[in-house]
Formats: C-alpha cells, sequence, structure tokens
C-alpha cells in the first residue's frame, strides 16, 4: 500500500467521522451545535479543518450516491481524454452534484437543528 493511499483513506475516514459528528450534535445537542457554528470574528484554524472535512464527508457521499443513482446510464456515454481513456459522463455528473449540493446540504442540517432548538425553547418555556 502506498503513503498516498494510506493519507488518502485517512482523510476519508476523517472526513466521514466529522460528518457523522456534524449530523450527530445538530440532531442531539442543537443548541450547542447552533452556538457553535456561528462564526463570530473569526474561526480557528480547528473549526476551519472541522468544517472542511464535514464538507468533504457529504461531498464524498453525494458523489458515490449520484454515481450510483446513475448505474443506467452506459460507461461508454462520455468522451476520449488524451491518453484515449473514456471518461464517464456520470463521473461528470456526479462531481458536479457534489460540488453544487453540498454547501446548501450543510446549511439545511443547520436550518434543521436550529428550528429543532427553537422548538426546545418554546417547549421548555411553557408557551
Amino acid at each position: 500500500m502506498s503513503v498516498a493511499s494510506m493519507i488518502a483513506g485517512a482523510i476519508s475516514t476523517a472526513s466521514l467521522i466529522a460528518l457523522i459528528h456534524y449530523v450527530c450534535s445538530a440532531h442531539f445537542e442543537p443548541q450547542a451545535f447552533v452556538r457553535r457554528a456561528h462564526v463570530q470574528s473569526g474561526m480557528s484554524p480547528l473549526k476551519w479543518i472541522y468544517s472542511g472535512l464535514a464538507w468533504m464527508g457529504l461531498a464524498i457521499m453525494l458523489y458515490g450516491g449520484t454515481q450510483s443513482a446513475l448505474f443506467w446510464m452506459p460507461d461508454d456515454w462520455g468522451w476520449a481524454d488524451e491518453e484515449g481513456d473514456i471518461q464517464p459522463l456520470k463521473t461528470f455528473i456526479a462531481a458536479g452534484a457534489a460540488v453544487l449540493l453540498t454547501f446548501p446540504a450543510l446549511g439545511f442540517i443547520y436550518r434543521a437543528a436550529a428550528d429543532r432548538w427553537d422548538v426546545i425553547e418554546r417547549n421548555s418555556t411553557g408557551s
């Protein structure tokens, strides 16, 4: 196993763990999640790394899911690169979907946590 594949595996595993933590903390601790997610005057490098890993984890999942959903598309739909290898169209569609849908999906998770916090606040005050 090469060093590059070991590093890629460690980064993808860390991004999956960050995404799982992101979603679970948004669901189980919405108040702390919303407070932590607000950017005050700046973010620490650790928060940037965490946010980047969560983004990457969701992007990896969206890429794989989109590519799997396009199973019906033949692999020979695409074009040949400079080496003559066929580049399937579904790979580019999946990459585009991953890049374009990741930020809205993370925003949806944040909004769901904020709404959940509002409901908990209203229920705790009795109104």
